[in-house]
């Protein structure tokens, strides 16, 4: 897995420029992917194989009106030059998430893990609080093991006791 913090990525109005009748990538999104290329390579990022799962949270750096998919294509092809991956085709599962605007800070968090070959399987999960991957027992366990021990040492923590559950009447073990 890899956990990366980038600067915000320049939007895709201002990533493409005209030039003739040829389209280049813009001065400002050249610089953008240059920034990204050397930070991962002072983390010495590994590039991933295989089907990814990438997480973006966008943290703005005013409250203008801004598109989410409008900064895509500038931060994937950024990381795609640093070495994150071979193609952003690989990706089979996006999300993306905006948040409130810090002005001291605007960034980029990406997280990017492979798809394990479980995923499919009923009760498969990633743990909320680690991003590991467990066998769930059920809807409203999402946290592994080793999380739910580290939750039940806290202070003051009580465990939620259910109540038994029915469907159609008849009670699900």
């Amino acid at each position: 897995m890899l956990r990366l913090q980038l600067p915000f990525p320049p939007s895709v109005n201002r990533y493409w420029r005209h030039v003739g009748t040829r389209v280049l990538v813009s001065k400002e999104g050249r610089e953008y992917r240059k920034t990204v290329r050397g930070l991962m390579k002072l983390q010495k990022v590994k590039k991933h194989d295989g089907d990814l799962i990438v997480d973006i949270r966008l943290i703005p750096v005013d409250r203008r009106r801004r598109d989410v998919d409008n900064s895509l294509k500038a931060l994937l092809d950024a990381m795609q030059a640093g070495g994150a991956y071979d193609d952003d085709s690989q990706i089979v599962r996006l999300t993306v998430e905006k948040f409130e605007p810090e002005a001291d800070c605007p960034r980029t968090e990406v997280t990017v893990r492979r798809v394990p070959a479980k995923l499919g399987e009923p009760g498969y999960r990633f743990c909320l609080r680690c991003d590991d991957e467990f066998y769930s027992l059920g809807p409203g366990n999402r946290l592994c093991e080793e999380c739910t021990r580290w939750r039940s040492r806290l202070t003051g923590f009580v465990p939620i006791a259910r109540g038994r559950k029915y469907r159609n009447g008849a009670r699900i073990a």
